[in-house]
């Protein structure tokens, strides 16, 4: 069935969600070439998803590959649907589908959390308040490249004066160093946790800057090395 043309401007968060048919998928893509307003909420709904994700991403324990391929032998797979079964499409206004696209990436985090060992299990009140933090109206997002590699993401919320901070790829450091996350101004600097996974920060104001350095195990009162990355909060 053909989609009128009206109809395609409400398929941004559809066709996110992967509801559309295979026909309106081929159609919304070729209207997307020509429609910046739509192009521009697909991104931002997919940036929305990918931020929520990335403030929630951890490392799975070294044993999870194993039992997720043990797991697969020995569960059953779902039957085929009939060939004549008809697709159920769904469609979704523009404020519901944001909101959508990033629940359906926490209940997939979430899921994954699950399986996880108690001691790799994200505490629920923390991770409340990073999917506060990085889906706030006003969250700012700043990455940087580290000089131990890979990078660093602060989504941070002037209203709510939190901040979240992300690390990818930054080299694994010996048992008896550790990074350490800071809330840097003009008065100083003041120690807001190690880095493990994702950091939620309090009391950012306007003006601070986040910084990471490389500490003594356990951490120090004041920083004692370079930063390896500051960014703006």
């Amino acid at each position: 069935m053909k989609v009128m043309r009206d109809d395609l401007h409400v398929l941004t968060g559809s066709y996110v969600l992967d509801a559309v048919s295979d026909t309106e998928r081929e159609e919304f893509e070729r209207h997307l070439q020509h429609c910046p307003t739509c192009d521009a909420e697909v991104r931002g709904l997919r940036e929305t998803a990918a931020r929520l994700a990335l403030a929630c991403a951890m490392t799975p324990p070294a044993r999870m590959e194993q039992q997720v391929l043990a797991a697969t032998y020995r569960t059953r797979q779902l039957p085929p649907l009939p060939a004549d079964r008809p697709r159920r499409v769904l469609r979704f206004p523009r404020r519901v589908a944001m909101l959508a696209a990033a629940a359906s990436v926490a209940a997939a985090v979430a899921l994954g959390i699950t399986q996880l060992s108690a001691q790799h299990q994200l505490d629920q009140a923390r991770a409340t308040s990073i999917a506060r933090v990085v889906t706030a109206p006003d969250a700012h997002v700043e990455t940087a490249r580290t000089s131990a590699g890979g990078s660093v993401t602060v989504v941070t919320s002037a209203a709510l004066r939190e901040a979240v901070v992300s690390s990818s790829g930054m080299k694994s450091l010996p048992s008896s160093r550790v990074y350490q996350v800071w809330v840097m101004n003009s008065s100083g600097a003041r120690s807001a946790g190690l880095m493990h996974g994702s950091s939620l920060l309090a009391a950012v104001r306007p003006g601070d800057r986040i910084g990471i350095t490389v500490e003594p195990a356990g951490g120090t009162a004041r920083p004692t090395t370079t930063p390896v990355a500051v960014l703006p909060a």
